[in-house]
């Protein structure tokens, strides 16, 4: 009896950990979200000002919207902000190469048209969607296929919008072919919600796996960034000694010779270190080069051995979470 009791306590408090680990790992990702979303929007403000809160005010209706009729896994709302986010980059990109001096209001209704369409789709296919949401596990297969099918005909019409420009085209003309562009890609949306569901559904299962993992490589990546930084500044001081004592400078730092400073040295030291070299400083003697490159097998060996140490952390053979989607 008291086994029983003990257990059911140790199955309550696993289920409880599992709880708040989800939760943080939800809150870690609603922040970069509101982050990238502010990004996004700051972004686009700067080419086209009222779209911007056009965005920030189709994320929260439309997420609203699908967590309302979809209550679920909260990824999945996740997935749908971040999906609107890349959507509207890719909006705007097509607006500046080939729609460009668009009223804002025509830019507006064209942007709601797609988001609309998926609602509408969605709430047509509310029951096979709800299904999907509260099954919380990922499609088989990758459904690439699927996914194809619908892309392939948005990204065809994006792809002949740029047969346009250049061809003097009336700025009323140009307008209502834009609107009947975004009318038909919200036509194929209505079409296909389901797959787009269960696609925004497997991204969101993907993002709960990745902030769990992401939650059991901090210390280990603390520790290689430690490590990694004490490094670069040995290197650096290495660099900085040997132009101190010897005769010549050992350094072109933007096309003269001449010794380099500490804040020089660590700034050459991490670019090598990360096998990057900018050429704004680069060694000219021998003495010099030999120790770049020490430094340079060190960094490659480091990221190698470091990067396996911390996966191996992370996902240890005989103690893997249970409740990780992956």
């Amino acid at each position: 009896m008291n086994q029983t009791v003990s257990d059911r306590r140790t199955k309550a408090a696993g289920s409880s950990h599992a709880s708040r680990a989800v939760r943080r790992s939800w809150m870690g990702g609603a922040v970069l979200t509101a982050l990238l979303q502010g990004m996004i929007a700051l972004s686009i403000r700067s080419v086209s000002g009222d779209l911007a809160f056009v965005l920030l005010g189709s994320v929260g209706m439309v997420v609203g919207a699908f967590h309302y009729l979809f209550p679920g896994s909260q990824f999945f709302t996740l997935a749908l902000a971040n999906f609107i986010g890349v959507y509207a980059c890719v909006f705007v990109f097509f607006l500046e190469s080939n729609f460009q001096n668009m009223p804002p209001l025509i830019q507006a209704v064209a942007f709601v048209i797609p988001l609309a369409a998926f609602l509408g789709g969605a709430w047509w296919r509310a029951g096979d969607i709800r299904t999907i949401v509260m099954s919380r596990r990922l499609r088989e297969g990758g459904h690439f296929d699927r996914i194809f099918l619908w892309m392939a005909p948005v990204w065809g019409i994006g792809a002949l919008t740029f047969l346009l420009p250049g061809r003097d085209i009336p700025p009323e003309t140009l307008g209502a072919i834009f609107i009947l562009a975004m009318l038909t890609i919200g036509g194929i949306v209505v079409l296909v919600a389901r797959d787009i569901a269960i696609f925004l559904l497997d991204a969101g299962l993907l993002f709960e796996g990745f902030f769990q993992q992401a939650s059991r490589l901090v210390l280990p990546a603390f520790a290689f960034l430690t490590f990694y930084s004490l490094c670069i500044i040995m290197f650096g001081a290495i660099y900085t000694i040997m132009d101190r004592f010897m005769v010549e400078p050992n350094f072109i730092v933007d096309g003269m010779r001449r010794d380099l400073t500490f804040p020089e040295g660590l700034y050459f030291s991490l670019v090598t270190f990360a096998t990057v070299g900018y050429g704004d400083i680069h060694p000219v003697t021998g003495a010099v080069r030999l120790v770049c490159g020490i430094e340079i097998i060190m960094g490659v060996l480091l990221l190698l051995f470091g990067f396996s140490a911390i996966i191996g952390h992370a996902n240890p053979r005989d103690h893997r979470d249970r409740n990780d989607p992956l």
